[in-house]
């Protein structure tokens, strides 16, 4: 079986091959999977697979590559003779708003919990937030409201339009498209929410490809960006790493220790809990998309949001490693709305619709709308291990925030 899923593997990679090196929707997708496939194999003797679930996983990515193929074949849009024009002046101060609004959220938050903003100028006292904070979280829904819950969407538009803006402007002001992460980092570290730290990144890195896609940018894989994408990573899970140390409200060698596998699981639990769920799951009545785009159909009632989505919680880990994982990717939502084989049919609706909506932008029509899309497209398929983009309210409205966001940034024109 392993075998087999290392072959599968491999015919992935060369089909997907040309959308990798242009960083298109299919072969970030692509890439992905074939990249974390073989590291959770390897790790066999410590996460307990079956394996059944990692082969519907891995059709799911094939059937998005078929639509990509299949659009790629048919669909040869002309270019409009529109011209887009960026609004460097516009960026820095829209850009300074909105990391200003998102601040407002954790310290707002911060002050709900009981806490005063006083209490950041103590490591001890950051620790204590973290705990209760999370603690709350989990326990109680956590505390906010409606206003938090504004400004939070902030802290999602911030990172979206620091990458979209960061190819367009001079050095300074880039230094300010990056300082747009902060907030989702800031509220990692005080109230150990790391899914809004990593929201804040796919945000950036989404928009970032799509401005690029946008006015023609080549997408260089050079030595030097190679260097500092690894960089990037490595401060980021640096930050991920700390963020989980502080939730436990102390820090000590145990700790350190006990993170660090917790940290695996983070990564790769996802595998074991899918299939733990594929293979005992009983069918029954569709969903037809309300699991998938929870975030909407929680708040017109139809079905009702649990922290964390999914309440089951399985032990993945064997042999002397302990792990406990409820994170299940997007292909248990995409079951329960429209059965196995409708996932299949989704993914290449989904590959054939994310092509043609860049294809479009790439040929200048309904350039602002296609934007919107693909940067959504991009964030929901780097955020496939976990679950649904679309089951979190305020994902939704950052991108309607977006579409208004773009407009104001970009003129669109004639050219002659």
């Amino acid at each position: 079986m392993d075998l087999l899923i290392i072959a599968l593997v491999v015919i992935l990679l060369f089909l997907s091959w040309k959308y990798i090196l242009r960083l298109e929707p299919a072969g970030v997708f692509a890439m992905i999977w074939a990249s974390s496939i073989p590291i959770v194999l390897l790790l066999q003797y410590y996460i307990s697979l079956q394996l059944t679930g990692i082969l519907f996983i891995i059709g799911g990515v094939f059937f998005f590559m078929f639509g990509t193929l299949f659009c790629d074949t048919i669909y040869q849009p002309e270019s409009s003779k529109k011209e887009l024009i960026f609004r460097r002046d516009r960026a820095f101060p829209i850009m300074l708003i909105l990391v200003v609004g998102a601040m407002v959220n954790p310290l707002y938050s911060i002050i709900l919990h009981g806490f005063s903003l006083e209490a950041l100028l103590s490591m001890q006292d950051i620790l204590n937030m973290n705990k209760q904070i999370s603690e709350d979280r989990y326990m109680n829904g956590g505390v906010t409201n409606v206003i938090n819950q504004i400004f939070l969407v902030f802290c999602y538009v911030a990172p979206l339009f620091g990458g979209f803006c960061y190819r367009w402007v001079g050095r300074w002001t880039r230094i300010a498209c990056i300082l747009t992460l902060i907030p989702g980092i800031f509220i990692a570290m005080t109230q150990s929410m790391k899914m809004g730290m990593i929201t804040g990144f796919v945000l950036w890195f989404s928009s970032y490809l799509v401005c690029s896609f946008s006015y023609g940018i080549t997408i260089q894989i050079r030595l030097k960006y190679l260097l500092y994408a690894g960089l990037g990573v490595i401060i980021f899970l640096a930050i991920l790493f700390s963020s989980m140390v502080f939730r436990t409200g102390e820090i000590s060698e145990r700790t350190i220790t006990d993170i660090s596998q917790k940290f695996v699981t983070y990564a790769l639990g996802h595998f074991h809990c899918f299939e733990m769920w594929f293979t005992t799951y009983e069918p029954t009545a569709y969903s037809y998309g309300t699991k998938t785009f929870l975030g909407i159909s929680n708040v017109i009632g139809s079905e009702n949001k649990i922290q964390g989505v999914y309440q089951e919680y399985y032990q993945i880990g064997q042999n002397g490693y302990y792990g406990i994982s409820n994170i299940f990717t997007i292909f248990r939502s995409l079951i329960e709305d429209f059965g196995e084989s409708g996932t299949y049919l989704v993914m290449f609706i989904l590959g054939f619709f994310s092509k043609y909506s860049l294809k479009n932008l790439i040929s200048r029509k309904n350039i602002f709308a296609n934007q919107v899309l693909i940067t959504a497209a991009y964030a929901y398929l780097l955020w496939s291990f976990a679950t649904s983009f679309f089951a979190y309210t305020s994902y939704i409205a950052t991108f309607f925030v977006a579409y208004f966001l773009f407009i104001i940034l970009q003129k669109e024109s004639e050219s002659c």
